[in-house]
């Protein structure tokens, strides 16, 4: 019983020493149970208290007895815990979500109407990278009926999901002089901004 006291009076002092940070309080108990209370609750400070000796108690002095004593407040700092993570996480899916976003955007602005490739078939009004241009403007160059322009972002971010997705859902890309109309899916249209993106990362390597 003698030693099973002295651990849990060493335990006291060192719970009172973290708490404080501090490992030199226990040389004056009292000073540092004042400074540890200021920032811990009662109920903390009385299990410290009894750790320390300093409150007597009928129950069996053990470290069953100390954990009893802390249940609710054990309880709370798990559930503050579980709530933390949640936020966390809640949080690191929001930043991912945003970096694919980002991530299309920037493939999109770096693919649509390069200079440098006017005289290309493949990137000519006619060609195949010519979709990827009446997507750019399906995505930001909408207008209403009387011809104002549309800025619905909530369309923006849902087209940017469904084309990282790859679903298969339709739309109708149309040009500015609604001559040419192409029906494709966001599926199709993630595959061909995707060969058109690696076709300039083979170029700019070539160019190293």
């Amino acid at each position: 019983m003698e030693l099973q006291r002295e651990d849990l009076l060493q335990f006291g002092r060192l719970i009172l020493a973290v708490g404080t940070n501090s490992p030199t309080v226990v040389h004056n108990i009292p000073k540092a149970m004042e400074q540890f209370s200021r920032s811990y609750s009662a109920q903390v400070k009385d299990r410290v208290f009894w750790l320390l000796g300093m409150v007597t108690s009928n129950k069996a002095e053990n470290i069953d007895t100390f954990i009893n004593g802390l249940a609710s407040q054990v309880m709370a700092s798990f559930d503050a815990s579980l709530h933390l993570d949640d936020q966390l996480n809640s949080e690191l899916n929001r930043e991912l979500e945003n970096s694919r976003i980002v991530r299309l955007m920037t493939k999109l602005n770096f693919i649509t109407e390069r200079p440098d490739y006017s005289l290309d078939r493949q990137w000519s009004e006619t060609g195949e990278r010519f979709p990827i241009k009446l997507f750019r403007d399906y995505l930001f160059h909408q207008v209403d009926a009387q011809g104002n322009p549309v800025l619905d972002l909530g369309h923006v971010l849902g087209c940017l999901n469904k084309l990282d997705a790859g679903v298969e859902e339709k739309i109708v890309l149309t040009s500015r002089d609604d001559q040419i109309c192409i029906i494709v899916t966001f599926k199709e249209m993630k595959r061909a901004i995707e060969s058109a993106w690696q076709d300039l990362l083979k170029a700019s390597r070539r160019a190293l």
